[in-house]
């Protein structure tokens, strides 16, 4: 029987502290003004998430912004395979979980509350915008700024014990941040880049068409491209193939289900348009070095 689970929580930073971060009395997070502002560096930073996280809400606006590595991400029915340069931003109250993240992970994550903030004129368009005008690809003249506010947001956020001023500051930082953001995608406005637009097209596709199982060839001749275009694009926004891309998001649409349904390992393969059972399995473990069952365990443990 295909049974939802439902009664999505919503958590505040402290709760979820509590239940989904593992090293959660670690001195970085082991303060309650998390409440109101959290930042932290994927790559610096140890904070062990117990993945895949179920589908929440949080009393808290967050974003993520990756430069290396990938993470999948959901946000209300919308689900993202995020690369380097790739922003991600959450509003409050909506519902959103990470399914996984590559050893490889490098970038930020933050959140903050309306109170951190107060005013902010630009926040408030985006609080009401489409969930895909919350992802944004950015170049990598303007990754480098944006970074760099990012990388001073953390500096000051971890020394803020010692320094009751810097939380000011980091209001001040995190507001030009946002400034920054829609400066970008007024840009990206006036100047589309069509190569994003081709490679943006072909994930809308994948996410479309990956039950049917398209070939490589049927993708790429969907775009009008040939499939060496297709793999030298994918391969550059990306560092993956396109055969990659596409096992990842049966992979990941695999997660989903095991995590948030009854359906049995059968059902599921047939869902995700495989005829053979013990091949759909034996693909998410090459993927995930687990089988579906062991992996739907290691969730009812976690």
């Amino acid at each position: 029987m295909n049974t939802s689970k439902s009664n999505i929580p919503v958590l505040s930073p402290t709760i979820f502290r509590k239940d989904h971060i593992k090293n959660n009395t670690d001195e970085l997070l082991n303060d309650d003004s998390i409440a109101e502002f959290f930042i932290h560096s994927f790559k610096d930073d140890d904070v062990y998430l117990n993945l895949p996280l179920p589908p929440h809400k949080k009393t808290v606006h967050d974003f993520v912004f990756i430069t290396n590595g990938s993470m999948a991400k959901s946000l209300r029915l919308e689900t993202y395979l995020l690369y380097k340069n790739d922003f991600l931003f959450t509003p409050k109250n909506n519902i959103t979980t990470t399914t996984s993240v590559s050893p490889d992970l490098e970038g930020f994550y933050c959140h903050f509350s309306d109170e951190f903030i107060g005013a902010n004129p630009f926040l408030g368009i985006w609080i009401t915008q489409p969930s895909h005008q919350n992802y944004l690809q950015i170049t990598q003249k303007e990754a480098f700024n944006l970074e760099q506010l990012l990388a001073r947001m953390v500096e000051l956020f971890k020394h803020r014990k010692k320094n009751p001023n810097n939380n000011r500051l980091i209001t001040f930082y995190l507001s030009t941040f946002i400034a920054e953001l829609f400066l970008t995608i007024k840009k990206q406005e006036l100047e589309p880049r069509q190569d994003n637009a081709m490679f943006s097209n072909f994930m809308s596709l994948v996410l479309k068409y990956f039950k049917q199982h398209w070939s490589i060839q049927k993708y790429a001749t969907t775009l009008n491209i040939t499939p060496n275009h297709l793999n030298k694009r994918v391969k550059q926004e990306t560092g993956k193939t396109t055969s990659e891309i596409i096992k990842e998001t049966i992979i990941l649409e695999a997660k989903v289900l095991l995590l948030q349904t009854n359906m049995n390992i059968k059902e599921i393969s047939t869902e995700l348009g495989f005829d053979d059972a013990s091949y759909f399995s034996r693909l998410f473990k090459n993927q995930t070095n687990a089988t579906p069952s062991m992996y739907r365990k290691m969730i009812d443990l976690s």
